[in-house]
């Protein structure tokens, strides 16, 4: 499923909002109901559009990183039986599997949270950030699998290292804004994770709580790797569990996406409803079209 399983009454928050971010946000809910209801369709192209949400959703998330995947490593990875994986693709299509597996994280997450539960928790920004780098069971048995040896002392050591916070302040980085020293870390990410069980965060419309937890985390990063992915999965996570549709931010759109971090949030936020809108209108036009009796 694309949504989540239930919405809260937005409406309702955004009630208290006025001017041009109220009028924008009444706008991604029309749209956001109207594609709910092309989705509950029992036609065949739901399927296909879903599968082709979820496949730009891996390609575009992971091209904001600089990580540029080709439709033949895509469909190995998301697609198993539709084409065979070549050896030499095969640590691309593990790492794509891994993204997804993060992917169906979020979705039951979304799916069995607490009704109004608005709250991000530490366990799950660890279990998205371990998802992502391969560091759960499943994954490392794929790898081995697939790799037919057992990993060296020093490429444990390397790994274990990866999957812990952040401990140096990298000279050459994609991010452009300041990031927080690394002894800091721990504390700043405990500040934020508490600020998302306030009344006040609650308070939020869901997709400006979703714009104030990404941007909160990315100006953390608090991860060597995959600091971007973990902030936008959370930031979805937020989206899906109030029945709202995720927010894929265009890799065209990397150098604005850099660059909002440089601001304050509200900056950020437009750039998140900005993405909300192109996702929203992309899917209702792909469903007016397969509607159409002549295509």
């Amino acid at each position: 499923m694309v949504f989540g399983q239930f919405s809260w009454p937005c409406a309702l928050k955004t009630a208290t909002l006025h001017g041009p971010v109220k009028e924008r946000l009444q706008s991604i809910e029309e749209k956001n109901e109207a594609l709910k209801t092309f989705l509950t369709q029992k036609k065949p192209w739901v399927q296909e559009y879903q599968e082709r949400f979820e496949m730009a959703w891996v390609y575009h998330d992971n091209a904001l990183e600089g990580v540029v995947y080709t439709p033949q490593e895509l469909m190995a990875a998301l697609r198993p039986g539709a084409i065979a994986a070549e050896a030499s693709l095969v640590p691309i299509v593990l790492e794509i599997r891994n993204h997804k597996a993060c992917l169906e994280y979020v979705r039951e997450e979304a799916k069995n949270a607490p009704k109004r539960s608005a709250a991000i928790t530490m366990t799950q920004t660890k279990r998205i950030h371990d998802l992502l780098s391969g560091n759960n069971p499943e994954a490392q048995a794929a790898r081995l699998a697939a790799e037919r040896r057992e990993r060296t002392e020093k490429e444990l050591a390397k790994e274990k290292e990866k999957a812990g916070y952040r401990k140096d302040m990298p000279l050459h980085r994609t991010y452009f804004h300041e990031i927080s020293q690394p002894a800091k870390i721990p504390a700043a990410l405990e500040k934020l994770i508490d600020f998302t069980a306030s009344a006040e965060f609650r308070e939020l419309h869901p997709i400006l709580q979703a714009a104030r937890v990404q941007h909160g985390l990315i100006q953390i990063f608090p991860f060597t790797e995959h600091s971007g992915r973990v902030g936008r999965m959370l930031s979805n996570l937020i989206l899906l569990r109030n029945g709202l549709h995720p927010a894929v931010v265009h890799s065209n759109d990397r150098q604005k996406y850099y660059e909002s971090f440089r601001g304050p949030v509200g900056a950020f936020a437009n750039l998140l409803m900005d993405a909300m809108t192109n996702s929203l209108d992309n899917g209702l036009k792909y469903f007016r079209d397969a509607s159409r009796p002549y295509r």
